[in-house]
């Protein structure tokens, strides 16, 4: 059987995993529990079973993939025990010999023995022998405030594997008497030490930030401009790349009750329902049955990004009537129970909730978001979830965790909580035959990689997530030496078609010298301008989506 971690953190079985849910939901089952499906062996089985003696042909390669994938990780699994097998004897036989000597020092010491010590001699009383605990409060190491996306089940668990990696022992979640605030405690080096996670949205972490209740900021969404003025004079600028860490990618997760039919729309449908504009499923060709719009609160991270994704490139506001939530599981739960219900969540909640493919506008492919998808950007409501820590900071745990995070041990936690990954991950994506000639020919033999170059708004630098980006690129090709790299720009529609096409190629240049720093030299460095839009090129977040360079390997 294959390890539980390995099943649970491999990128291959995570994509295919989300693959196989939205087929098996495509063909009317409505109840595939994501993380069950991961995470239980025998829960899995049964759907692969019901894959394989499907009519469609779709379900049938997905279960052979994944059936394919399981039996390489049991492979590697057997070669990694095989190498460490004599070891692992040798340390038994230590042990053993280990154990032997110490009972032999108990019979020895169990026998009587001549006194060396005068008659009068008393024995010490068993008290001084064990002598009584004391109960010391945990020393906090860091605070982490902020978004309840983040804060509910993501950083819990990144703190207890980080913990884990400390060495820590008798790792436990304490609760308090206030909703959403909790304590990870341990034992670490004989000391008892806790970091704190309160979880009230993304908009407290920076005003916790401000008032110095905490180290960390966790958002699911960027900073703003006047949050960032309000705390440079304690924090510094916290929209650099040393204060601003991208921990983790995620689709913000359009769901409906289970029962209703519809299974696609495209961002501008969303808005017009959470306006209200829309208000029964029939105009939409859906049963004759009221909407009931479900929201996250306004504190929320998940709103904001909601509102800034959706609502405000259309020129809307939430209609009043919509019922708010503090919690995304709450959230996803009020769906799946309620006719007719639609709200908006973080992908891991889907939970039995019903997903939706959107698309970016009317025009657009309508996609799901998925492992692929969501890591590239390409899905029109992809977000990035953020921790920001001042790049002063004299706090070395707090520092040692983010860089804990960001490596690949920290990554695989992220997949495992069902977020989106950044450790890299190569796929063949079906490419439709009105992309240009040039750029089918380029890709034909070629494999695309789970990143997208993307630029900080209005101006050629690479984000903060792009540089980051190009060192686990760099990692990703030393482990994989041979690999030749091919990058692709595009730009969005606005402007003259030929200065759009050499913008492309320019910003593609741009890539190619910035990884030249690092002694990889492209195959091959080419520009399609606008030719490839994979978000609306109607508003800016659209557009600065379609503002990209792609990374292919050959």
């Amino acid at each position: 059987m294959v390890q539980e971690q390995k099943a649970l953190t491999d990128g291959v079985l995570a994509d295919l995993f989300w693959k196989l849910r939205l087929r098996l939901e495509a063909e009317g089952q409505q109840d595939i529990d994501i993380h069950q499906l991961r995470k239980d062996a025998a829960y899995r089985e049964k759907w692969l079973r019901h894959a394989a003696d499907s009519d469609n042909q779709e379900l049938n390669s997905l279960s052979a993939a994944i059936r394919q994938r399981l039996k390489e990780l049991n492979q590697t699994i057997g070669e990694e025990n095989a190498a460490s097998s004599k070891n692992k004897y040798a340390y038994w036989l230590a042990g053993a010999a280990a154990v032997l000597a110490a009972i032999g020092m108990f019979i020895f010491s169990a026998t009587p023995q001549p006194t060396a010590v005068p008659v009068t001699a008393t024995a010490a009383p068993e008290r001084a022998e064990t002598p009584a605990k004391t109960s010391k409060p945990a020393q906090t190491l860091f605070r982490i405030h902020g978004s309840n996306t983040v804060g509910e089940e993501l950083a819990p668990a990144l703190v207890k594997n980080y913990l884990t990696a400390r060495g820590g022992t008798d790792i436990a979640v304490k609760t308090t008497d206030v909703p959403l605030e909790t304590n990870i405690e341990a034992t670490v080096d004989g000391q008892r030490v806790a970091v704190e996670i309160h979880a009230h949205g993304s908009s407290t972490a920076f005003m916790d930030m401000e008032s110095g209740t905490t180290d960390i900021g966790m958002s699911s969404r960027k900073i703003k401009t006047e949050e960032v003025t309000n705390l440079a004079t304690t924090q510094g600028d916290l929209s650099r790349v040393e204060a601003e860490h991208i921990i983790a990618l995620d689709g913000l997760a359009v769901v409906v009750n289970p029962n209703l039919g519809i299974r696609e729309t495209s961002v501008a449908t969303v808005a017009k329902i959470f306006t209200g504009e829309i208000s029964n499923w029939q105009q939409l060709g859906g049963p004759d049955l009221a909407i009931e719009l479900f929201s996250r609160d306004d504190v929320s991270g998940t709103w904001d990004s909601f509102d800034n994704m959706v609502l405000k490139p259309n020129s809307k506001t939430l209609a009043a009537h919509a019922r708010r939530f503090e919690s995304s599981q709450e959230l996803s739960d009020g769906v799946a129970s309620t006719p007719g219900a639609i709200g908006f969540i973080g992908l891991p909640y889907v939970r039995k909730a019903k997903l939706l493919a959107i698309a970016g506008d009317d025009n657009a492919l309508a996609l799901f978001p998925n492992n692929f998808t969501v890591s590239t950007e390409d899905y029109a409501l992809s977000r990035r979830l953020y921790l920001y820590l001042s790049a002063t900071s004299t706090n070395a745990e707090a520092r040692a965790f983010i860089d804990h995070v960001h490596a690949q041990q920290g990554q695989a936690v992220v997949a495992d909580i069902g977020f989106i990954s950044q450790n890299l991950s190569t796929t063949r994506p079906v490419l439709t035959d009105d992309l240009p000639d040039d750029y089918l020919q380029l890709t034909e033999k070629a494999e695309r990689l789970s990143i997208n170059v993307r630029f900080a708004l209005g101006s050629d630098n690479i984000d903060n997530k792009a540089q980051r980006d190009l060192f686990r690129l760099t990692n990703y090709l030393e482990a994989n030496p041979g690999r030749k790299v091919l990058l692709l720009g595009f730009t969005d529609s606005i402007g003259d078609p030929d200065v759009n096409l050499n913008l492309s190629k320019k910003r593609a240049a741009l890539v190619s010298e910035e990884l030249m720093k690092f002694g990889i030299f492209p195959y091959k460095v080419e520009g399609f301008g606008d030719a490839a839009p994979v978000a609306s090129n109607n508003n800016e977040e659209g557009r600065n989506r379609n503002r990209r360079v792609e990374v292919w390997i050959i």
